[in-house]
């Protein structure tokens, strides 16, 4: 009888640990301010932007053989900040304020964000440009 208890005990244990898992998924999934895709008719490229630690996270979401591109730009001061790339399937890049330079950017500011792509040989394609002020 007692083992029976136990074994019910941690059944619940594991069903609320199970549960809280679930639950907490979708929270850390909407931690993005502001998202953008590629301009072609299957995006082929995402860029995402959190205001919080100025993370900006650049993913190519197609095998489909083309590189993403993404150009950020203080708006507001007229300031090239940086660019990235990443090519393959799933494959992403991030950078946030942390790791210091061109990735710390401005409170208040706005920042122009260009996204694009382009496949070996070939002139950029697909782009798309978006202004997201950095306010957190």
């Amino acid at each position: 009888m007692k083992l029976r208890g136990v074994l019910s005990g941690i059944s619940a244990a594991a069903l609320a640990v199970a549960a809280s898992l679930t639950f907490a998924a979708p929270a850390s999934a909407a931690t993005w301010d502001e998202w953008m895709y590629t301009d072609d008719a299957n995006p082929g490229g995402v860029v995402r932007f959190r205001a919080d630690g100025d993370v900006v996270q650049l993913c190519d979401i197609q095998a489909d053989g083309w590189k993403v591109y993404l150009r950020v730009y203080d708006y507001t001061q007229n300031l090239y900040k940086y660019d990235l790339a990443v090519g393959g399937n799933g494959n992403c890049i991030e950078t946030r304020a942390s790791f210091g330079g061109p990735y710390d950017l401005r409170e208040g500011n706005v920042f122009e964000f260009t996204i694009w792509m382009q496949q070996a040989g070939n002139y950029p394609s697909f782009h798309d440009t978006a202004y997201w002020r950095n306010v957190n």
